[in-house]
């Protein structure tokens, strides 16, 4: 069995993870984001130096949602587009992470599950491989795992381990022995690295994505006023990834003179004094992020 090690990290650990490539690591797993509006402040700096130290970059979210479906889905989009902002790739894998700690794990495994089920479908959705975190004693008694691995495979990252401390090594007769373990966490603090250590029993590689794509995809001309929803940012390409312009808040409106239908998401075009500004009017999932007033 091919053996990875990877750390998983986030706001407690340094932004520079050259340290835990040294020590061994092949892969690290970011928070990107906590529930469904905080954003994990290291997560674009770390994905930057897990691939300037040549590690396979993985994301995942701290989960506030309990046995909720509505919630589960909103936490999981809002973790995609903080992955997407932190530089993690499309078809890398993005976590769930489930625990009692903020959480209401009150619930019982068949209301438990199908809100997890709900996040790792908006995950997948969007272009990424779930994975679902969480100890093993709640896997146990608090998730139904069967329904889980049943849709998505091996994709549980498991916690378990005897005592904290540096530990240098997995020690197997702790292993987490039940089905669908793609991650074992062994240990709070690797090497002494103050990180949690992982062992990985998969590939990690990012998957490739069939973007759909839309023929003869041009700008159309139309004029118009977008009322923004919700805070944007203006870019200055039509890519999620390209450096903002501006950041304008709800409310606010922006003038287009042309419109973008690309493979995931609508785009507005604003004329500027040099060049022209660009925004996402309709998201990935078809919501309208704000209100188009054509002239």
């Amino acid at each position: 069995m091919t053996k990875t090690y990877l750390v998983d990290v986030a706001k407690y650990q340094p932004e520079s993870l050259a340290s835990y490539a040294r020590a061994g690591a092949k892969a690290a797993i970011v928070q990107v984001s906590v529930a469904k509006s905080i954003v994990a402040p290291k997560a674009r700096a770390q994905v930057k130096s897990a691939k300037a130290n040549g590690l396979v970059v993985m994301g995942y979210f701290y989960a506030c949602f309990g046995n909720s479906v509505s919630e589960a889905e909103a936490e999981a989009r809002f973790a995609v587009s903080q992955a997407e902002a932190a530089g993690i790739p499309a078809g890398s894998f993005l976590g769930v992470d489930w625990e009692s700690q903020d959480n209401n794990t009150s619930g019982g495994p068949r209301s438990n599950t199908s809100a997890i089920l709900a996040a790792m479908d908006v995950i997948k959705k969007a272009g990424y491989k779930p994975l679902l975190y969480s100890s093993a004693s709640l896997m146990r008694t608090k998730i139904d795992t069967a329904r889980v691995i049943d849709k998505y495979g091996t994709c549980l990252w498991v916690a378990s381990y005897p005592y904290s401390g540096a530990t240098y090594s997995p020690d197997f007769r702790y292993f987490p022995s039940m089905k669908g373990v793609a991650i074992w966490q062994f240990t709070d603090n690797w090497k002494g690295l103050s990180v949690d250590g992982n062992v990985g029993f998969i590939s990690f590689e990012p998957a490739r994505v069939n973007v759909l794509k839309v023929k003869k995809a041009h700008w159309q001309a139309q004029k118009g006023v977008f009322v923004l929803g919700q805070a944007l940012k203006l870019h200055k390409s039509p890519h999620v990834s390209s450096p903002a312009i501006a950041k304008l808040k709800k409310g606010d409106s922006v003038v287009y003179d042309a419109t973008l239908q690309g493979p995931l998401r609508l785009w507005i075009r604003q004329p500027r004094e040099k060049g022209y500004g660009y925004m996402v009017a309709k998201d990935r999932y078809g919501h309208f992020l704000g209100k188009m007033i054509t002239k």
